[in-house]
């Protein structure tokens, strides 16, 4: 309980009980915090006070506040290194984390303009639009479009109708012998619309980054196309670079 009586102001108190329980666990990453009522209640304290107390603790990056929903303790941020060739899956499993995948559609479409010129095929040609949510544990982490030509990988739709849950590398590799040697990316910040607010659970005109990226294969035709779509509270993005000493 919050001593009324002494010299810390009841806020920096309330600040050091609330850090204290998420150091403790009582609140977990990503979980809801009390609400302002029920945190008078609990600490015996005015609204001005737990107001205070936990604008302090948003600024200083223990919390973060989204409209409309509330107050959550902040996540770590997943490191993601920029120029890794390997997939979602892949990247997951090395850092320890246990990934999976929602597939929310799939559907053949012709190449525009677009996306003939990304992947070097022809215009108007059958591609496959795959979009799908990416989760480590329980947490929403990013929403990726990726784009594949039907004429390099024949009757992919009905692999991945098969093969929900299986990594996209490790269906080109086992059913394409193909696997990504390299690949572009160039990075953006965007701000979520409302689809992209409402699948990364987040508010909309929040910024998030875009990824653009083409992998390619080990003789350097295009394999596919994505666009990744993290929030930028969630996410760092490592370059990790050979460094090369002129003497």
């Amino acid at each position: 309980m919050l001593n009324s009586d002494s010299s810390i102001p009841l806020y920096l108190q309330l600040k050091q009980a609330i850090t204290e329980e998420i150091n403790r666990g009582t609140y977990l990453p990503g979980e809801k915090l009390p609400t302002e009522t029920e945190l008078c209640e609990q600490y015996k304290v005015s609204r001005i006070t737990v107001r205070k107390a936990v604008l302090d603790l948003v600024e200083e990056g223990a919390l973060i506040r989204q409209q409309g929903k509330g107050t959550y303790v902040k996540r770590p941020k997943l490191q993601r290194e920029l120029v890794s060739v390997s997939g979602f899956s892949e990247d997951m499993i090395s850092s320890g984390n246990t990934p999976h995948n929602k597939i929310l559609s799939y559907q053949i479409k012709e190449a525009s303009r677009n996306i003939s010129k990304k992947l070097n095929i022809p215009l108007g040609c059958n591609i496959l639009e795959l979009k799908r949510m990416q989760y480590m544990e329980k947490q929403t982490l990013s929403l990726e479009i990726t784009t594949y030509s039907l004429d390099l990988f024949p009757n992919l739709d009905k692999q991945l109708k098969q093969n929900k849950n299986i990594s996209m590398h490790r269906i080109l590799k086992e059913h394409y012998d193909v696997i990504p040697a390299y690949g572009d990316k160039v990075v953006n910040v965007t701000f979520a619309n409302a689809e992209e607010a409402e699948l990364l659970k987040c508010t909309v005109n929040d910024p998030l980054f875009e990824i653009e990226k083409i992998a390619y294969n080990d003789e350097k035709v295009a394999i596919y196309y994505s666009l990744i779509y993290y929030h930028t509270s969630q996410v760092s993005l490592n370059i990790t670079s050979p460094f090369h000493s002129h003497q």
